[in-house]
């Protein structure tokens, strides 16, 4: 078998030392039968193996058989989205590559490992760099009309029952950078039934152009909707239950929705609880 790439369709959880956390989930998730964007991963031995020639064209061959004009290219390290630690923030993800950006993109997810954040980061929490390597996730962009988190547990009042949902118009990034205030929807898992619903005015958002991303000012009309509606924060409830039941243990993930479509971008472990 060709280490050097492998669909996210062929990785499990057992293929972290070659894919890292971030992939090997995503492998979990596509078994499981949930939506999550087609794409493949470069591993840790293609990371090895970088100066040669032959991997950039299998990334092209690879790529090219994704049928898509646009991917988003993320870093996996191979101690990411463990129990404790969280990876969130310490490496790099392009979205809205295309084919002429992708090789670039794909090295800087490869550097990003060595940066002063990452590093500092390895320090803090005692990993040793020589133990931790990286590989990339390319996968399908979805241009986002509605980004958000869900959280199997609460995590401010810690409550097992409640799904904590919050949600945005656009890409998710508008939440990480902080720019936006999400809506936010909490959700008993016990009564199968919508708890709260706040919605919060988003005079901005996040969209794709082009090559990359820009903010953009949202119609008046648009602001003061909430951005799911209770049919949707239901569905999105029984996919996180879902997940929570397959890895046993309180998740943080990332979702997007798409023309009604919503699809699993990430799952891991709640690391605050």
């Amino acid at each position: 078998m060709d280490r050097n790439i492998l669909s996210l369709k062929e990785v499990t959880i057992k293929d972290i030392p070659i894919c890292g956390g971030k992939a090997a989930n995503l492998g979990e998730l596509i078994k499981l039968g949930l939506n999550v964007p087609k794409g493949f991963v470069i591993t840790t031995e293609a990371y090895k193996n970088r100066k040669s020639n032959n991997i950039e064209s299998e990334i092209l061959t690879s790529f090219k058989k994704l049928n898509v004009k646009y991917v988003a290219v993320r870093s996996s390290a191979t101690a990411e989205d463990a129990s404790k630690t969280s990876w969130a923030g310490q490496l790099e993800t392009y979205l809205f590559t295309d084919k002429k950006t992708l090789i670039q993109n794909i090295n800087k997810c490869w550097d990003s490992l060595n940066s002063p954040r990452a590093s500092a980061y390895q320090e803090k929490i005692h990993i040793n760099p020589s133990k931790v390597s990286v590989a990339v996730i390319v996968q399908e962009m979805i241009d986002a009309d509605v980004s958000g988190i869900a959280f199997t547990t609460h995590p401010v009042i810690k409550d097992n029952d409640i799904i904590l949902i919050e949600a945005i118009y656009g890409l998710g990034e508008a939440i990480v950078s902080g720019m936006v205030t999400p809506d936010s929807y909490t959700f008993s898992k016990d009564k199968k039934s919508i708890i709260n619903k706040e919605s919060e005015i988003q005079e901005r958002k996040i969209i794709g152009a082009g090559k990359g991303t820009e903010e953009v000012e949202m119609k008046i009309s648009e602001q003061y909707k909430p951005k799911l509606s209770d049919e949707k924060i239901k569905e999105l409830a029984k996919v996180c239950v879902e997940i929570e039941n397959h890895y046993k243990k309180p998740q943080d993930i990332e979702w997007c929705m798409k023309d009604d479509d919503i699809y699993i971008l990430q799952s891991r472990p709640i690391t605050t609880l």
